[in-house]
């Protein structure tokens, strides 16, 4: 399991901390001051559990379950959706849970018992949509999709059109096979690129064309196994060559072979620890900030993925924070602690999949709303406690006996337990960072979800021709059985086209596989002391020391090499 070693959020937060014992890693944990303020801020008791396992305990409320047919609890008619058809609670198409026609369930407070307990009851009970999107045109078979056309097999885009097998994406136009990508066109095999056109199987690298294998480049052409190049063009291996010799080059190279191509991934992967310099982190514009992918971010200590935010503090995936605390997917939220995948939000403690709320806590799948008190699916609604409807007066004060009935049973200022995830752990977000058992997530109170089994029996992937020309439509929507994982897998008439336009061998991986491949160069979010290869100088990074990158630089020194 990936532990966070204690280490300070920030070289300018080292006094006045509290040291505690996280009841579920069982590790001491750091309780600095700025914790302390935003506990204060937020109205909001001391944690019990360290700021690792607290990401985790949200991430695992990410799901990332596999896309399957099942039936729409309200309709009967066929759906896609990551919620398995004996999922716990009713599935309704988005469009029939988001109209009138159905009422949420209520319940009555029962102070005999444990109030998130009759919370858990209550969700069982709710009817939950399909799946997140908005603006999805033949899209059926993708999730949290916005503004977005012929998308299959992906999740988590935005504005992309012709797109298959991708994770978040945005901007995009027929590419295949992305991982957190932004205004890519007609490519391929890429992970954390942006304005790039024809380019393929590259990493971190902007504005790039017609290149194979780039790393670190900027505004390149015609480039192929080059790293920390700029506005180069012609360049094999960070060799510069005339357009004639490097044409020749690459035209001996088999880049319609996919033996050849494992090769080539191979030797990439050994620039990348030998070769490349690698600059400690991917951070933009910030002012007192600590971690990793973060742009314009001032006052943000502990945070990831994050852009446009100020003042927060442990906070994974976010856009448009401000004073926000422990939250992960959160967008447009202020004075928000416990957030896990919502927009929008403002004074709500603890969330989930939620939008346009204020003035809340625990909620989980409710919109337009506010003064909301353990909640599910309400749209349009105030003063709303287990989803029935009281006065204002009635509300303030219920709501202050149930902050100390939770007090008393220990509840009162945690994230939902494990158990209100939608998806079992290992379908969730969370597997992505964290290794966990069936056995090890069952004693922190969550649940193991077997995948979806098929009876078609495929044929082995690696039974599939080696070479692009010999892809034929033959291949269209006949099952093959991953090489890794052993999961059938399809091909689909699109998704051959785009192989025989780019000259590209058939994957021989299940598509989420791929993805999780790609995924794990962004994975790493525990910071490591290291000097710095060049000047010597301690700095922090997030690369793993088992990566074995020989050159990892400070800042300075990364600009001086570089640019």
């Amino acid at each position: 399991m990936l532990k966070m070693k204690i280490i300070p959020y920030s070289k300018f937060i080292i006094h006045h901390s509290k040291f505690m014992l996280c009841h579920h890693c069982q590790q001491d944990f750091a309780l600095t001051e700025l914790d302390q303020k935003f506990l204060t801020k937020l109205q909001v008791p001391e944690p019990t559990i360290c700021p690792d396992c607290r990401r985790k305990q949200r991430l695992a409320f990410w799901p990332f379950g596999i896309l399957q047919k099942r039936k729409c609890d309200f309709s009967g008619e066929d759906i896609i959706s990551t919620f398995p058809a004996n999922a716990r609670f009713p599935v309704y198409h988005r469009d029939h849970w988001f109209s009138d026609q159905w009422q949420a369930p209520e319940q009555e407070i029962d102070w005999q018992r444990p109030f998130l307990e009759q919370l858990y009851e209550l969700q069982c009970q709710t009817p939950h949509f399909h799946r997140l999107s908005k603006n999805a045109e033949n899209s059926e078979y993708a999730d949290d999709v916005w503004d977005t056309k012929n998308a299959y097999m992906s999740r988590s885009m935005a504005d992309c059109e012709d797109v298959s097998y991708i994770y978040r994406t945005i901007g995009s136009k027929n590419c295949l096979d992305q991982t957190y990508c932004f205004d890519m066109t007609q490519s391929y095999e890429c992970t954390y690129c942006f304005q790039g056109y024809n380019l393929k199987f590259s990493l971190n690298s902007r504005n790039c064309t017609d290149s194979y294998f780039l790393y670190d480049c900027r505004g390149c052409t015609n480039c192929f196994m080059c790293w920390n190049l700029r506005n180069k063009q012609y360049h094999i291996r960070n060799k510069a060559y005339s357009k004639e010799e490097y044409e020749k080059m690459i035209n001996t190279f088999k880049l319609n072979s996919r033996a050849s191509l494992a090769k080539f991934k191979e030797e990439f992967e050994q620039h990348l620890r030998e070769d490349a310099y690698h600059q400690i982190g991917f951070n933009n514009k910030i002012e007192n900030s600590s971690g990793n992918y973060l742009d314009s971010c001032k006052n943000c200590q502990n945070c990831y993925f994050l852009e446009k935010a100020e003042d927060c503090l442990n906070v994974m995936r976010g856009l448009e924070d401000k004073d926000c605390y422990d939250t992960s997917g959160l967008l447009r939220g202020e004075l928000c602690y416990g957030i896990c995948q919502c927009t929008d939000l403002h004074k709500v403690n603890f969330a989930y999949y939620s939008v346009d709320c204020s003035e809340g806590y625990y909620i989980d799948q409710c919109f337009n709303s506010k003064h909301l008190f353990g909640c599910v699916g309400l749209k349009r609604k105030e003063y709303c406690i287990l989803n029935k409807q009281y006065t204002n007066a009635e509300y303030e004060e219920l709501v202050s006996k149930l902050i100390e009935h939770m007090k008393k049973n220990g509840e009162w200022g945690k994230f939902f337990p494990y158990k209100f995830a939608y998806n079992g752990f290992n379908l969730s977000l969370a597997a992505f960072y964290y290794t966990e058992t069936p056995e090890s997530i069952t004693k922190l109170g969550g649940f193991w979800e077997e995948p979806p089994t098929s009876e078609v029996q495929g044929q082995a992937a690696k039974t599939l021709p080696d070479l692009a020309e010999d892809i034929s439509e033959k291949f269209i929507n006949q099952v093959y059985n991953c090489a890794k994982t052993g999961r059938p897998y399809k091909f689909v008439k699109h998704e051959l086209e785009f192989y025989r336009k780019h000259k590209l061998p058939l994957p021989i991986y299940y598509p989420e596989e791929r993805n999780r491949e790609r995924f794990a160069h962004m994975v790493p979010l525990n910071p490591r002391q290291l000097n710095c290869t060049c000047c010597k100088q301690e700095t922090t990074t997030y690369y793993p020391e088992d990566w074995g990158y020989k050159n990892i630089l400070c800042e300075k020194c990364y600009l001086e090499k570089v640019y």
